[in-house]
């Protein structure tokens, strides 16, 4: 058997990619060489840059968008509680293993022997027994005792420990909530802006999405959730959070560091696959392409972390420093895309799509399910050149895709809002029209197929319309259509 590297790509790319903004590429050039060379979507770092800057880069994105004539979303990402260590007299410390260390919450400068911690709320969190992990996990200390504000630990796994750095709590059930005040700032100005998802930080249960939801509606807005899954304790409550939110992010740093390295690829595949099943988009995150941020060519790892999360069947991937700050932002899209393509011909041409929605041996299969794997099956047997849907609101759009059907599916809607939305799911081209244009729904979809060079006179599309997250309004409808 010979082995193939020369694997004609198909036309449309299915995985959606999301390039963060910041010092690197918030310039009108470069926002416009991103948005060519294939991103998707857009975030906004709210840890990092102020609200002008913030602003500024929005009203980019959303000229340069539509000077080019494509649905791009933006997504605000809010911090959430930031627990790291504060500053040393000298910029940094050594911790030696077997040494006791005292972290302390006054706000004091830290110094050999003593580390402060910026989390007011740490010594009233933590007891005897729990470990502290520093720096990205790469330093342990082991918690002796707590005395008012002043943590006696043991160094489990020296190290140099400078300014600023992160601190993780694995195992302890931090009191701190998920939307601090500064988030809800923040939120308060992405909403003004009219962002179209917004990502909070440190979700730990369903709950967490509520006070989040409230301000959104509140300012009569319809900004979707994704909760960002960094927590173990998230795990324990990830069927409610996906009830609760819009969507959900892999975010494996934070994650990463509080379960063991091996479980995060498990973990991984679990959330994309319960994800679909609720129709939610889920995206992949943290150092996809790390290395780029300072080379023009990512390492062999990096290119098969990503090609795994194609073959798992994420909605999206995520770049962060690599576009925002890195010297390589239009590269590393360019390089995403690459490897996104390469991968999805590869399971295109083994026929790994069309597998549609685990049904579970249930009966009846949810008529969702069964009707995305219904359109999943006629696509393939009448080898339908597209899937057109008619999705208003984007609940059509979200079923077919979740399906991840071989054809390319093209979601039609006459709101600029379910465009922008549905750019983040996977495998959907948004297509915008006229209000007036979406009477007749068979000669529109005949109408684009052609126009987007998917099908021509004689093909065969199906189009899919109807779904509805209200039961008593949800009448879907698949249509054999003949170009």
């Amino acid at each position: 058997m010979t082995i193939v590297t020369d694997i004609k790509l198909l036309k449309n790319r299915r995985t959606k990619i999301i390039a963060t903004l910041g010092p690197a590429s918030d310039s009108p050039e470069i926002i416009k060489q991103l948005i060519e060379t294939g991103a998707n979507v857009f975030r906004l770092n709210m840890s990092h840059g102020e609200h002008a800057s913030h602003e500024n880069t929005y009203k980019l994105v959303r000229n340069i968008a539509d000077e080019l004539g494509k649905p791009i979303a933006i997504l605000a990402d809010l911090c959430g509680p930031k627990i790291r260590t504060g500053r040393f007299k000298d910029g940094q410390i050594t911790l030696e293993v077997g040494a006791t260390v005292t972290v302390t919450t006054r706000d004091v400068e830290g110094e050999p022997g003593l580390i402060p911690s910026q989390y007011q709320a740490l010594a009233n969190d933590v007891n005897p027994g729990n470990r502290i992990l520093l720096n990205d996990g790469n330093l342990e200390l082991k918690v002796e005792g707590v005395d008012g504000t002043e943590i006696s630990c043991t160094v489990v796994y020296g190290g140099i420990l400078k300014n600023n750095k992160g601190i993780n709590l694995p195992g302890v059930n931090v009191s701190a909530p998920s939307l601090t005040d500064k988030d809800r700032e923040d939120a308060q100005f992405a909403l003004k802006l009219g962002v179209d998802f917004m990502a909070l930080s440190f979700v730990r249960r369903a709950a967490d999405i509520n006070d989040l939801r409230s301000i959104i509606k509140k300012a009569g807005a319809s900004t979707d959730i994704i909760a960002k899954i960094e927590k173990p304790e998230a795990l324990e409550d990830v069927h409610g959070i996906l009830d609760a939110a819009d969507g959900i992010m892999v975010a494996r740093g934070d994650l990463g560091v509080e379960l063991k390295p091996e479980q995060v690829p498990v973990v991984q595949s679990q959330l994309i696959d319960i994800a679909r099943q609720k129709f939610k988009p889920v995206i992949v995150a943290t150092q996809m392409l790390e290395s780029m941020i300072e080379n023009a060519r990512p390492t062999r790892a990096e290119v098969t972390d990503i090609s795994y999360a194609v073959t798992l069947g994420a909605d999206a991937v995520m770049l962060s420093a690599e576009s925002a700050a890195g010297s390589f932002p239009v590269e590393s899209v360019d390089m995403m895309d690459r490897i996104l393509r390469q991968t999805e011909a590869y399971l295109w041409q083994h026929g790994e799509y069309d597998s549609g929605l685990s049904t579970s041996d249930k009966i009846p299969v949810p008529l969702w399910n069964a009707m995305a794997n219904a359109s999943n099956g006629l696509a393939r047997d009448l080898m339908a050149r597209a899937v057109v849907v008619i999705s208003q609101g984007g609940m059509s759009a979200a079923t077919i895709s979740s399906a991840r059907p071989a054809a390319p599916v093209v979601a039609i809607s006459s709101r600029v809002r379910t465009c922008r939305k549905m750019a983040l799911m996977w495998s959907i081209i948004p297509v915008l029209v006229e209000e007036n244009d979406m009477g007749n729904h068979h000669a529109l979809a005949k109408k684009i197929a052609e126009q987007l060079d998917l099908a021509r006179p004689g093909d065969t599309v199906l189009l899919v319309k109807g779904f509805h997250q209200d039961p008593e309004l949800n009448c879907p409808s698949v249509t054999v259509i003949t170009v």
